[in-house]
């Protein structure tokens, strides 16, 4: 189980919700909670490394990241059909990522899908 610190404060804010679920489901390797809240052809750019095209390839890559065994918020924001997740996640072998995602819904509903993410990563020991 990952111990999850800087949980936020979602109250009266339905995507905060979303967002921290997708990110805590990246942290446990839940593909079928990071899966959840995308578009079946959603674009998610792993910056500096590769684009995966589609909910399929998102799921196959959230499977195969490190177990992690801390996972820290630093900010959720959200703004119309725009928001970022930014935070840092303690691998168990130590390995420390820092990440912050951008994320763009498909609407301003609150049921809107995520259609396009673009996430910034750096590992250090």
């Amino acid at each position: 189980m990952v111990v999850v610190r800087g949980v936020p404060d979602c109250g009266n804010a339905p995507r905060k919700v979303v967002l921290r679920d997708l990110v805590i489901g990246l942290a446990e390797r839940d593909a079928d909670a990071v899966v959840a809240p995308l578009a079946d052809d959603v674009r998610w750019s792993l910056v500096g490394d590769v684009e995966l095209v589609g909910a399929d390839a998102v799921r196959v890559w959230g499977a195969g990241l490190p177990e992690a065994d801390e996972l820290t918020f630093e900010a959720v924001l959200t703004h119309g059909r725009m928001a970022a997740v930014d935070g840092s996640v303690i691998a168990a072998d130590g390995a420390q990522e820092d990440f912050c995602h951008v994320l763009h819904f498909a609407g301003a509903a609150k049921t809107a899908e995520i259609v396009r993410v673009r996430s910034y990563r750096s590992t250090s020991r």
